[in-house]
């Protein structure tokens, strides 16, 4: 039995791209629509690519945590609820519009407050459509991919470095221009 992945996203957005560049082939996407929510159409992963769309629920708090329970709900135990947000932070996000933009820390928030067991936050840039770099929020891991990132943009560079002796990668990541959350159920 493969494993069945719901991808849901709310209007032209398609994420099949991204899907196939990490190797998860496309015929394992299974509509929302064709969803009856009972045992049998359990997933082992659902998948939000660009966050929470606008026309579901409100920028209510209480409302998509009520959102991600049902998502919960909907997810075989211990399989995973895989979000992308943009960052509300950043002046140069390329969040996707028509999705409520997040912050790390109110997604882990969030997610905990509908019973997710776990969640680890990851960077992501430049976008969420397809990320160049998806990375854990570790020095090491953000050092590595701000240097390759940047690599060709030495002013920019420059600007991080010095930022990253004035202060740590820790407020550096509250910059990034979106990020993915991987929550277990």
């Amino acid at each position: 039995d493969p494993a069945r992945i719901c991808v849901a996203f709310d209007g032209e957005a398609d994420f099949s791209e991204t899907l196939e560049r990490i190797g998860i082939p496309v015929s394992n996407q299974l509509s929302t629509s064709n969803f009856k929510g009972d045992a049998r159409d359990a997933v082992h992963a659902f998948v939000l690519p660009f966050g929470l769309p606008v026309r579901w629920v409100s920028a209510k708090s209480e409302e998509q945590i009520e959102l991600y329970r049902s998502i919960r709900r909907l997810i075989c135990p211990g399989g995973y609820l895989l979000l992308g947000f943009g960052n509300p932070w950043n002046p140069r996000s390329r969040s996707q519009p028509g999705y409520h933009p997040s912050t790390p820390r109110r997604a882990a928030y969030q997610l905990d407050r509908a019973g997710f067991k776990s969640t680890k936050i990851f960077g992501a840039m430049p976008n969420l459509r397809i990320p160049e770099y998806i990375f854990e929020l570790n020095p090491q891991a953000m050092h590595f991919a701000l240097e390759h990132r940047f690599r060709r943009k030495p002013v920019l560079l420059n600007a991080l470095r010095m930022l990253r002796r004035t202060t740590s990668l820790a407020r550096v990541s509250n910059f990034l221009p979106c990020y993915f959350a991987l929550a277990t159920a």
